[in-house]
């Protein structure tokens, strides 16, 4: 279908393709008359119409010219490249989940939202077949506003803390690798891997089955261990789905980066400058990730993976990168945000600076302590219909009490009597005139939700630590 919609352009094109191959001929022809004023006019013919081209379609006239070996190409190339922009997606098409979404998720479900700025630019691969480039851009289908993908997420994030345990497993010691506890945490950490993103492909619970990446590293006794876990804990089969749920994100911005490989022994370019599409840097995005358990609930669990995000997150966008050309130094982010980050978790945890005491047991600030509300009295000064009661039945509920009818006491009744003669006396009676509403039904209660909230990526990792040392302690 999509050669069939690219053949139907062809004839569109057709007519502009003519102009410039037609311009292309008086160009060479004045060339060769050494006459200045016809070259400049075939030059101007040639650029108005590589400009109609490119408005049309400029990937296939940039093809068509390219293969049939005409130097037109780049007259298309560099009528495209001025022109080079891309739109954002519209507000209407809201493709990411808000974050109430959270409230409708199993206990100790999390979510995380991470604006960042680039560092360095994103570069990615394209699977379009017509282009004008050889390395475009990943974009989005519709819009064609360049993407990472949530596969691209999940993929790059997994691959970071991978990294993570085989750094860890290699600087250790032969001594420490021998040690039980140590190579319990390595099938530990392994096996939070694949209860994070699934289970690794091309690995089952059969030992004799195709070795994965992590198996020459911790050895054959962690790989039949892991897999002894995978299948007790996991999945019989070895197949089953991650926790993590990646969502795409989408940038407004496109560029160009260029590149000029060299020989290594003689040191000078082979092949020319290549273009190479890219989302430039200083470029603005959003990475959001849902954590959803599922099984029985385990709060440890829920705390080791918060914290194991948070860890692989702050390598992935920092120090390994995402996208293409990581190796290089292409796709980090800056340590700082570009917003204000949230993470929201589907528990009741109190924040760190909150008091020990109830919040509910504390008196409303800055109300008297004869009203329970700015236009009630309270129950201590009110009889059954609303109204004050006299002193001498203030007086007697006091003793009834076990308390003392002193001087504080009366000056308190005094400053309820004056308020009631004031305002609650008229408060009272505008109350009665109401009619009386009928009893609505009760909405159901909404489930706990902590959130905390980070600008910076290592403050994301104290936050995580200290949600997950909660989780721990409850």
């Amino acid at each position: 279908m999509q050669r069939d919609h690219y053949a139907s352009r062809q004839i569109t094109l057709s007519e502009k393709l003519g102009e410039l191959e037609q311009a292309a001929q008086s160009l060479d022809h004045a060339k060769q008359q050494r006459d200045k004023n016809a070259r400049q006019q075939a030059e101007r013919e040639i650029k108005l119409a590589a400009n109609q081209a490119v408005h049309i379609e400029p990937h296939l006239a940039y093809l068509w010219f390219a293969a049939r070996g005409s130097e037109l190409d780049n007259a298309i190339r560099d009528a495209w490249q001025k022109k080079l922009a891309t739109s954002a997606i519209p507000e209407a098409f809201d493709f990411l989940p808000d974050d109430d979404a959270i409230f409708q998720m199993p206990a100790l479900s999390f979510l995380l939202r991470v604006p960042f700025r680039l560092r360095k630019p994103y570069l990615s691969k394209d699977d379009t077949t017509f282009y004008l480039l050889d390395n475009p851009v990943r974009k989005e289908k519709i819009f064609q506003a360049p993407m990472v993908a949530a596969t691209g997420w999940k993929g790059a994030l997994r691959a970071a803390m991978a990294r993570q345990l085989v750094e860890w497993w290699s600087s250790l010691s032969d001594g420490e690798q021998q040690q039980r506890v140590v190579r319990k945490a390595f099938v530990k950490r392994r096996a939070q891997l694949a209860r994070l993103f699934g289970n690794e492909k091309g690995v089952q619970t059969d030992e004799t089955s195709v070795e994965a990446f992590l198996d020459p590293c911790g050895g054959e006794e962690q790989a039949r261990l892991y897999r002894r876990v995978i299948r007790r804990f996991y999945s019989p089969s070895g197949f089953f789905a991650g926790r993590l749920h990646f969502f795409a994100t989408f940038f407004d911005k496109i560029g160009l980066e260029v590149i000029n490989p060299h020989n290594r022994q003689s040191g000078v370019g082979e092949r020319g400058p290549i273009l190479i599409e890219c989302v430039p840097q200083g470029t603005t995005g959003t990475l959001l990730l849902l954590y959803v358990p599922f099984g029985s609930v385990d709060r440890q669990q829920a705390a080791e993976d918060l914290e194991g995000v948070a860890h692989g997150l702050h390598a992935m966008l920092t120090t390994c990168g995402f996208g293409a050309k990581t190796s290089s130094g292409f796709g980090v982010v800056e340590e700082q945000l570009a917003g204000q980050g949230r993470l929201l978790i589907r528990a009741a945890l109190v924040a760190p600076d909150a008091p020990a005491s109830p919040q509910a047991a504390l008196p409303a600030p800055g109300l008297a302590r004869y009203l329970e509300t700015p236009s009630r009295l309270h129950a201590d000064f009110r009889r059954p219909d609303g109204s004050l009661k006299s002193a001498a039945e203030y007086e007697a509920f006091v003793k009834n009490q076990g308390r003392q009818y002193n001087k504080q006491e009366r000056q308190l009744y005094e400053k309820a009597q004056k308020w009631w003669e004031r305002e609650g006396r008229q408060l009272a009676e505008a109350a009665a005139q109401e009619p009386v509403a009928q009893p609505a039904l009760a909405a159901p209660p909404r489930p706990s939700v902590t959130e905390r909230t980070f600008t910076t990526l290592s403050d994301l990792q104290e936050q995580a630590r200290q949600v997950a040392a909660q989780l721990y302690q409850t």
